[in-house]
């Protein structure tokens, strides 16, 4: 029969269990707590405008500055990202859950200051096809300064896995090796969208 040591005397178990875990878990909430400020004030601080184009039917603006974002027939500044898509296929995104970012393409995450300093640096546009139980619907996004361009590359997709992707669940390097992402054309342009999207 196996010997068993003696328990601790309370004060020792206690000194040694009880107070340390309850530290721990301030120090986790005090961390926690520094992560969200460092995220609100990166939010508080993104100053940017977005355009939509719906084809043939209008342009809206939406000006994103102290954490609101107003949507106006003006841009406040020249629109970092402008999006273009027929009425039909932002109806369907709509539909889908996938449009409901601020106005963003499906797959694009909230922008925050460091995040709008990465899409500033992009010049081109790149094609979303993305493949839902009514057809696929398509979405040009357009970056930098100029008129409407060819896409550089084009990124097809299920709505399902947009979804996925939108929701975090499934990152852009995983989807890409697990043959969910299909890209076609400028693959390194592909990714430095995903890299100031999703970093």
């Amino acid at each position: 029969m196996a010997e068993t040591s003696p328990p601790p005397d309370p004060p020792t178990f206690l000194r040694e269990h009880v107070a340390p875990r309850s530290a721990r878990r301030v120090a986790q909430l005090k961390a926690e707590i520094a992560r969200l400020q460092r995220e609100l004030d990166d939010r508080l601080a993104a100053t940017a405008t977005v355009q939509l184009v719906l084809e043939g039917d209008g342009t809206w603006y939406l000006n994103l500055r102290d954490g609101e974002t107003r949507v106006a027939d003006v841009p406040d500044s020249p629109p970092i990202i402008r999006l273009y898509q027929e009425r039909k296929d932002w109806e369907s995104l709509v539909r889908a859950q996938l449009a409901d970012r601020a106005g963003l393409p499906a797959l694009a995450p909230e922008l925050t200051r460091s995040r709008i300093e990465r899409l500033r640096a992009l010049e081109g546009a790149i094609a979303f096809r993305l493949g839902s139980t009514d057809g696929e619907r398509m979405i040009l996004v357009q970056f930098g300064a100029g008129d409407r361009a060819q896409p550089r590359c084009t990124v097809s997709l299920r709505a399902e896995d947009a979804l996925r992707l939108q929701a975090g669940e499934l990152t852009p390097q995983a989807a890409f090796m697990q043959g969910l992402v299909k890209l076609e054309g400028d693959l390194a342009f592909a990714m430095q969208v995903g890299t100031a999207l999703f970093l």
